[in-house]
């Protein structure tokens, strides 16, 4: 499956360096620890094993400058250096969701809500939230580093 993910710079020389990339604790948002725990009890119902890590977040479908910037602030966090990674995913790795629902589900965690999640919850949207228990080197297809800067001039419906 061709699936798209936004990873920082220094991240991606990681998985050149190491032919592999795993989720990191240290690297989830605080205070959103429980939502992604969620996230690996679900990929793990659904015979996806992430070794207890957190998952590698992708989408399948078209993602844009404006995704990009939605999920991050740029100022702070694309100035550091992303960029959009085209891989090819093997199909059984893959755990399919909506972003909308999984926005919810982490509404419900937040305000202490009983909560469980539920990737197959709801029709995934386009582009279809997409976790992995991991990447490999090998499944690179392109990496196309994001602006860094000058975001005022930016057409944010451009391909990211």
């Amino acid at each position: 499956m061709l699936v798209r993910t936004f990873q920082r710079l220094v991240r991606v020389d990681k998985l050149y360096t190491d032919g592999r990339l795993l989720g990191d604790w240290s690297l989830v948002v605080p205070g959103y620890e429980p939502a992604y725990r969620g996230m690996v009890a679900a990929m793990a119902r659904a015979g996806v094993d992430t070794g207890g890590r957190p998952p590698i977040w992708g989408w399948h479908g078209r993602l844009t400058l404006g995704d990009a910037a939605m999920l991050f602030n740029a100022e702070h966090e694309l100035s550091l250096g992303f960029a959009t990674l085209d891989l090819a995913a093997p199909d059984e790795l893959v755990v399919r969701s909506d972003y909308g629902a999984w926005n919810d589900y982490m509404s419900d965690v937040f305000e202490g809500k009983p909560a469980e999640w539920d990737p197959a919850g709801r029709p995934a949207q386009v582009p279809a939230q997409i976790c992995l228990p991991f990447l490999l080197a090998e499944w690179v297809l392109a990496v196309r580093p994001l602006p860094t800067s000058g975001w005022e001039d930016l057409d944010w419906s451009l391909p990211a």
